[in-house]
């Protein structure tokens, strides 16, 4: 059993063709992870790197406490099952089992023992001695999950095992692997392009598209809370319909959402978690509904109604898929803005041709930015309220909050808005007074509370759960709160990364050879295991343009090191941060004493993170 860790994994090919980008993943001992997406989204690369049958061409790769970016893949006590079952069609089921074992010498006693317990396990003992080709394609199936077992590794691997089966045997394959993970708690890897297969086996869902991953959650939350539109596209069957709309938000709080085609309310209570700027009127976003939240019915709640003319319907048993258009003219259009999908129970009695009554979930929609189709409406989202400053506090959340004196210095007296991100708020210290509205479990011991703070609402996550109309505290941290008068920023949070553009050099000094990154014009000298990482890029690490991100924990100002230029102090009164210039590029820095006479700056090479410039991609 084992832990697996991608970090900042690439694949490129020829120099210029990413497979796979900056791919971040943590797999827990036991897990059960599955990589999903369509043909070409590099799941199955990002699983033959693992393997070690792709050379990984950035990042870092982790099996335990082992770093297996050059570890070879025998050497990796890893088994792996591909989409064909790459039996050896001349020996029997026993033989075919036995052979990766053999190659190893192991015994031949423990070989036996292994086998037969394996075989015990799948239920293909009588088959034992049989030859593959007097096997059904389950039943090979099983003797290659057999021939894995039997290796008893720390990860088994899966690549597309069950896409050469027919649909009822891969239904119930389906279900023996996942009973297989139960019984023989190991940490599994499983890509598939089927979601289906995604969704009723993984206890983690890695979605993928483009060499990007696009979300990693549980299946429900995947479902639930789907971070942009593809996510939500590609998670559900049959399909989310997708329509263009216009959301304002009206005086009782409730949001409308206007199509072409139908109106449609949300309750304030279920608008709390989309982002304010949409609510305007004035932007287009893509608004989703799927096919189980939309019903017909003999007379729909106002506000949740939509009429149209039925196109197509698919009677599939206990469930009944509607196909329908609110634009009658449209109705053998499939490719129709107006059309969309709904799912009712068995005997409907709807036809082709009639005109029916929907009635739509209206808490259940979703929407997303039109341009970068990502989720306004988030599961931990950020909010943005109104702040007044007046006499040295900010009045807002429906309390008095002492202004830091950077914001008392930089912020006139007025109305502003403050943009605060969910990570700026906790439970922890001084802050406004709230009282819980909701409270649900995120996972890892985290819990998200809803709460009221005045006429404001805010997201907070604790790590101790809540109960509904409990007072609490929320603690406010101003450096990471941005705030704004009109469109125009005033004062930026606290950025968590600043970039220097730059190059690595070998220069050589009299008898030595010394290196160093050449950051904003600025020649910085780099110690023995950054110069090692640097190394192991390859010697052409030379000529690549780079690019070094700084977060502040990651530089320091002292009397000693690169001579800097201090450009502005910030004083959050329990924190403390310097811009500096270092030659034409800025660093934002934390403080940990007074700014020194002559300010020099050091820097925390193992905290450096480094970018190929080129081609997009981070090195380390």
């Amino acid at each position: 059993m084992a832990k697996v860790s991608l970090r900042h994994i690439y694949k490129v090919y020829d120099g210029k063709v990413k497979a796979v980008s900056d791919f971040n993943l943590e797999v827990e001992d036991k897990e059960f992870i599955v990589f999903v997406g369509p043909s070409g989204c590099g799941k199955s690369t990002t699983l033959r790197m693992v393997a070690g049958l792709e050379e990984i061409t950035a990042g870092e790769l982790w099996i335990g406490d082992t770093l297996c970016n050059h570890v070879e893949a025998k050497n990796r006590n890893i088994s792996m099952v591909f989409q064909n079952y790459a039996l050896f069609p001349n020996m029997s089921v026993y033989d075919n089992m036995a052979f990766g074992l053999r190659m190893h010498k192991v015994p031949r006693e423990e070989i036996d023992k292994r086998v037969k317990g394996a075989a015990d396990i799948l239920g293909i003992t009588e088959y034992l001695n049989r030859k593959p080709k007097a096997l059904s394609g389950g039943q090979r199936q099983r003797v290659a999950l057999g021939r894995a077992i039997v290796r008893e590794p720390s990860v088994f691997l899966f690549d597309e095992p069950l896409s050469n089966l027919d649909a009822k045997l891969r239904a119930k394959m389906r279900t023996e692997i996942t009973r297989l993970h139960k019984r023989l708690q190991s940490t599994f890897i499983y890509v598939t392009h089927d979601q289906v297969e995604a969704m009723t086996m993984g206890d983690r869902i890695v979605v993928m598209k483009d060499g990007f991953i696009q979300q990693t959650d549980t299946p429900q939350n995947l479902f639930r809370w789907p971070a942009n539109k593809f996510v939500a596209g590609f998670i559900g069957t049959p399909q989310m319909n997708f329509f263009s709309a216009t959301l304002t938000r009206r005086s009782d709080g409730s949001v409308e959402a206007r199509t072409k085609g139908f109106t449609l309310v949300i309750p304030a209570e279920h608008t709390y978690r989309l982002d304010e700027k949409y609510l305007g009127g004035d932007v287009t976003v893509t608004m989703g509904i799927r096919p189980d939240d939309i019903k017909p019915v003999s007379r729909a709640a106002p506000g949740a109604q939509i009429c149209a003319s039925v196109a197509l319907v698919e009677e599939l048993g206990t469930q009944t898929l509607i196909y329908a258009n609110t634009d009658e003219g449209q109705l053998m259009n499939e490719n129709s803005d107006t059309a969309f999908c709904a799912s009712a129970g068995e005997n409907t009695g709807i036809t082709a041709g009639s005109t029916v009554e929907f009635e739509v979930d209206t808490s259940k929609l979703h929407f997303f930015d039109e341009q970068t189709e990502l989720s306004i409406k988030r599961r931990i989202p950020d909010v943005t309220v109104g702040a007044q400053v007046k006499g040295g506090r900010v009045f807002m959340l429906g309390g008095a909050l002492a202004l830091p004196p950077v914001l008392a210095s930089e912020l006139g007296e007025g109305s502003y808005d403050a943009e605060i991100p969910s990570r700026a708020l906790s439970f922890a210290g001084e802050g406004v007074s709230g009282r819980v509205e909701e409270t649900e479990e995120l996972g890892k011991g985290r819990y998200l509370s809803r709460v009221l703070c005045g006429n404001d609402r805010v997201f907070v996550v604790g790590d101790s759960p809540l109960s509904v109309g409990d007072k609490v505290c929320v603690s406010v941290a101003f450096e990471k709160i941005s705030f704004l008068r009109g469109r125009e920023e005033v004062i930026s949070a606290i950025p968590g990364e600043m970039k220097l553009n730059g190059t690595y050099v070998r220069l050589k000094e009299g008898r030595e050879k010394n290196h160093y990154i050449v950051a904003g014009g600025v020649k910085i000298p780099s110690p023995m295991d950054f110069n090692q990482k640097m190394y192991d890029r390859g010697r052409s690490i030379f000529k690549r343009k780079l690019s070094f991100g700084i977060d502040p924990a990651a530089a320091s100002l002292g009397e000693e090191g690169v001579p800097v230029t201090v450009d502005k102090v910030l004083d959050y009164g329990s924190a403390k941060y310097a811009i500096v210039s270092l030659g034409d590029g800025k660093l934002c820095v934390a403080l940990e004493g007074p700014v020194p006479a002559d300010p020099h700056i050091k820097l925390n090479f193992d905290s450096i993170k480094v970018y190929d410039s080129d081609i997009d991609m981070r090195l380390f």
